[in-house]
């Protein structure tokens, strides 16, 4: 088995209408060949988008049965630019009878899983196990995106910065929530709460077309207070990888005083009375007040008395009652001191934003002015602070010293992606999931790690020696045809592993000048959790992988062998495939004669040889109907035009006698070759791209 064996067959129709698709035939992909899977994007496609979908058969195509181990496809870059991009779709539907017709549909299963590429936003050592990326997502569906910059925001308004915060991420859907939170103001509890959940809106074929996150808040009489411990009962559920947040007043930040204690309120040093937070009872009357924030306590639209927040006293204008019970809890929250914090939590309005994008500001306790900003995988870093902000925008820091929580203050951009709609007669993308915007690394499926080196090369002569990469797992030079030069018998070039040196070989004189050289140091590695743009493997990496390094999601095909299975005869055919009845009069002797395939001829396919006479039958496909009439006298070869060769064939040696009329043998093929799909989307916009190709890789182990 050679590398060559190793091809991505076209199906019978290739090519964007709802009637391509179908069976594989013998016409293999040529690697390099320009407009060979998807046609050339013209300028219409440019300005109001494209949407393409295509049916590939990554095959083992030998003329004998020999078996690939673990087939699998990926994705190894992608388009240069930007409004183009390209992912492997793996549907369990997927059948070798599907057109473009019945694929559709299977982009919105849920069983449906996604495969792309993404880079390496921060380098990782060998026997490292994290991986920090740009996305974990990409846009399946062409797209606008617009890009607006919100400028001068704080946290949270004025009245709510006194809040603290203690979060949940959700590893699942978490319905019941309890937390303990030790410094909770208990003699005045003030506290709040607000989560993340996703759900489809509009019109589709899973409840709606657009996975959306939403935030929902719980008022304090939502939640359920015992001593120091708060929880909840939450319909719908915190969605997975989204956080259950409270807010709540500390024993840290404020005290409370009791009107109970003292009508005077006594100020310490720096100590204010928290606006919004005073209540009292008017003289005669039995309701309670509470300030409006700006120092006036107002009944039946008349201001009765005044606080000054400053020094906490009280100017009556009509009689006050400050004696009240312990349910009433008549008092005033005050806020302790030149009040700092060490760290800060809270959530952008968008969970839509450039993770690089935020920008903080902050004073310390003596006034002085820093900054700090994001980067792709959404660390934050600058003068005295460190933090994270997640892929859905909730934003964590910490400061090394003493900052004014009232200073915060941020900047980020906005980041609107609206789905093109379709254009006449092309597909509805608005039944698809998420906007269109889909997963394409999962839990517990391989990933492909790959540094590549690529270079070009005007003229190659033999003798001539070139440095690429050392320990490279592959390497490959084409010409400007898009040939390949990679042989058996290392005719054109040979690779030192160990020096990096490729030397070039006297077959180069068969090749035409300009070349590509490409050396990959790649390996396969297993998701363990996905939280954000960091990805853990379950295993350390073997090497050392730089910023820029490729990473992509990995189709597993499974093993490629052609086999037959659960042969059988029937007493009488019913036109069922899946018949498992009464035996016929005689044998089918497939133990001595068994039914020979090759991985290029066999389909995936229920077959039945159906007996007209007692010398005669017929051969009759599940999907491809009848297709051969043959007699015992002669071997059974049908041949699959598509590929070339037989389907199966059947030496007459086993048929002995033959079958009475009416009696059939059943058997199913299995094929050496897996169907998948790939879309590309083209998204409008003017691009100075000439050449924009997206590279499929296809590897297997030898048994």
């Amino acid at each position: 088995m050679l590398r060559t064996d190793l091809k991505i067959f076209k199906p019978q129709r290739i090519g964007n209408e709802l009637y391509a698709g179908g069976h594989r035939t013998s016409n293999a992909i040529v690697s390099g060949k320009l407009n060979d899977v998807f046609s050339s994007i013209s300028d219409i496609d440019h300005a109001r988008s494209s949407f393409d979908l295509v049916k590939l058969y990554p095959a083992l195509s030998t003329d004998d049965a020999s078996r690939l181990q673990d087939a699998h496809i990926f994705l190894s870059d992608q388009p240069d630019d930007a409004l183009v991009n390209v992912l492997l779709v793996e549907a369990q539907e997927l059948k070798d009878t599907d057109t473009v017709a019945d694929m559709l549909p299977l982009l919105a299963a849920e069983t449906t899983k996604y495969h792309g590429t993404s880079l390496l936003t921060a380098q990782v050592a060998a026997q490292g196990q994290s991986l920090s990326v740009e996305s974990v997502s990409r846009s399946l569906t062409p797209s606008i995106k617009t890009v607006s910059s919100k400028i001068g925001l704080r946290p949270q308004a004025e009245e709510l910065a006194i809040y603290r915060t203690k979060r949940l991420l959700s590893y699942g859907k978490i319905s019941e929530v309890n937390i303990e939170v030790p410094d909770l103001l208990t003699q005045s509890p003030n506290f709040y709460a607000e989560y993340q959940y996703q759900a489809y809106t509009g019109q589709g074929s899973i409840g709606g077309n657009r996975l959306v996150t939403i935030t929902k808040k719980l008022t304090q009489e939502e939640l359920t207070r015992v001593g120091n411990s708060i929880s909840a009962t939450l319909n719908p559920a915190v969605t997975k990888d989204q956080y259950f947040t409270l807010f709540y007043m500390s024993t840290q930040d404020l005290r409370f005083h009791s009107f109970t204690t003292s009508q005077t309120i006594t100020l310490g040093a720096g100590e204010r009375v928290l606006k919004g937070h005073v209540r009292l009872k008017k003289a005669t009357e039995e309701t309670i007040y509470t300030d409006d924030g700006q120092g006036r306590f107002i009944s039946a639209g008349y201001v009765f008395a005044t606080i000054n927040y400053d020094t906490g006293v009280i100017t009556e204008i009509d009689p006050v009652d400050y004696s009240g019970t312990i349910t009433e809890n008549l008092g005033a929250i005050i806020e302790k001191g030149d009040r700092t914090i060490s760290a800060k939590q809270w959530q952008l309005p968008d969970s839509s934003f450039a993770r690089d994008s935020l920008y903080i500001t902050y004073e310390s306790a003596t006034g002085t002015t820093f900054s700090a900003s994001s980067d792709l995988s959404g660390n934050i870093t600058g003068t005295n602070c460190t933090g994270t902000v997640s892929e859905t925008g909730y934003v964590d820091i910490e400061f090394s010293q003493g900052v004014k929580p009232a200073s915060i203050t941020y900047d980020y951009n906005q980041v609107e992606v609206t789905t093109v709609p379709s254009p006449p007669g092309g597909f509805d993308t608005s039944t698809l999931p998420n906007n269109g915007n889909v997963r394409i690394f999962h839990e517990f499926t391989p990933v492909s790690v790959q540094n590549r080196s690529r270079s070009s090369a005007a003229t190659l002569t033999s003798g001539q020696v070139l440095n690429v990469l050392a320990d490279a797992d592959f390497i490959d030079i084409v010409d400007s045809t898009g040939a390949s030069l990679w042989s058996v018998t290392d005719d054109n070039y040979s690779y030192d592993s160990a020096t990096g040196e490729l030397t070039i070989n006297a077959g180069i004189s068969a090749f035409t000048a300009p070349y590509i050289v490409t050396a990959i140091q790649s390996e396969l590695a297993l998701i363990d959790t996905i939280q954000g743009n960091q990805i853990s493997l379950l295993t350390p990496l073997s090497r050392a992988y730089p910023a820029g390094a490729t990473l992509s999601s990995v189709q597993v095909l499974g093993d490629f062998q052609a086999q037959t299975k659960d042969e059988r005869t029937l007493a009488a055919w019913q036109n069922n495939f899946a018949d498992f009845g009464a035996s016929a009069s005689s044998a089918i002797n497939t133990t001595q004669y068994p039914i020979e395939v090759t991985n290029i001829g066999v389909i995936a396919q229920r077959w039945a040889i159906v007996f007209t006479s007692t010398t005669a039958y017929n051969v009759i496909g599940e999907f491809v109907g009848n297709i051969y009439s043959g007699d015992i006298l002669n071997d059974c070869t049908p041949i699959n035009s598509f590929a070339g060769a037989p389907y199966f064939i059947l030496r007459k040696a086993a048929f002995g006698a033959g079958l009475n009329p009416g009696e059939a043998f059943l058997f199913e093929t299995i094929a050496a070759s897996k169907p998948t799909m790939v879309t590309r989307s083209v998204s409008p916009g003017h691009s100075e791209i000439v050449r924009d190709n997206s590279t499929l890789s296809f590897r297997g182990n030898k048994d």
